[in-house]
């Protein structure tokens, strides 16, 4: 698949992500979440490639702002966006905002290793060390990171919460890789993992099953409205992947760990209208 087709599929994307949210969500919180989060990730994006020279993006993404192209602060807060309506489907139960933070945070890191691993062999971006299937650790975890605090923030009732997620995600985001990276990543998990980082997905969809199943066994399950544009943007990876590891079975297995949870989650069955009253 070429970048121009690419970037022209993820900017569709964009719009249909974005008109599927809003007929469950008003057109006036959506878009203030949504630009406020595109913002707010392109600070931490922006500063993290200035700070650490960690990752780069390929020249041949169009509209760069700095050194970040930008359709991906674009396409970011959906995904963020997306996770929140997944663990409050999934799990309505959680009220301290903390926990709700951290199960969006583990969302976003789970889909941030499929992007991440799919990208990277595509060449939309390099990593300057490698990890599982060329793509750190740290740097999945790193939108988890981001996702996080701003799920955090997000969930505050403060008039001015947008205006503070400018400042407080990032800054999180650095809090949390700094003290990650001299906690951990500085001294292990800098090598190519092989075999063990495959396993050690494959394990993670496992227990991702496992409790996914655990919550569709209490009844709860995902709205196909919310489903469907998750699965609008998997499957541009699924295209993606098919063009530049189709008999890599690494990366299919992967992939595996990753779909299976989000379809055994999925309901299928057409949501019933709120009765008339």
């Amino acid at each position: 698949m070429s970048f121009p087709v690419f970037q022209a599929a993820c900017a569709v994307i964009i719009v249909l992500t974005l008109a599927a949210m809003a007929r469950r969500v008003p057109w006036g919180t959506l878009l203030r979440d949504y630009f406020a989060l595109a913002l707010a990730g392109y600070l931490g994006e922006q500063s993290c490639i200035v700070l650490y020279h960690y990752y780069r993006y390929s020249t041949a993404w169009s509209l760069r702002v700095g050194d970040v192209p930008l359709l991906v602060p674009l396409i970011w807060p959906l995904v963020v966006m997306s996770a929140r309506s997944v663990a409050a489907a999934l799990w309505p139960g959680i009220r301290d905002e903390v926990q709700r933070a951290v199960v969006v945070a583990a969302i976003v890191a789970f889909d941030a290793s499929l992007v991440e691993v799919v990208a990277v062999r595509a060449g939309l971006w390099s990593w300057a060390e490698p990890g599982h299937l060329g793509v750190p650790v740290i740097g999945i975890l790193g939108w988890g990171y981001f996702a996080g605090a701003a799920d955090y923030v997000l969930g505050q009732t403060h008039r001015l919460r947008h205006l503070l997620l400018l400042a407080f995600a990032p800054l999180v985001t650095h809090l949390l890789l700094v003290g990650s990276w001299w906690a951990l990543f500085r001294h292990s998990l800098r090598a190519d993992l092989g075999k063990s980082g495959l396993d050690t997905m494959l394990a993670l969809g496992m227990l991702a099953f496992a409790l996914v199943l655990r919550a569709r066994r209490r009844g709860h399950t995902i709205p196909f409205a919310v489903a469907l544009p998750r699965m609008i943007a998997a499957s541009l990876f699924v295209v993606l992947l098919v063009t530049v590891a189709a008999h890599d079975s690494r990366y299919w297995l992967h992939t595996c760990a990753i779909a299976l949870p989000y379809l055994l989650a999925t309901s299928f069955r057409p949501e019933r209208p709120l009765p008339s009253r």
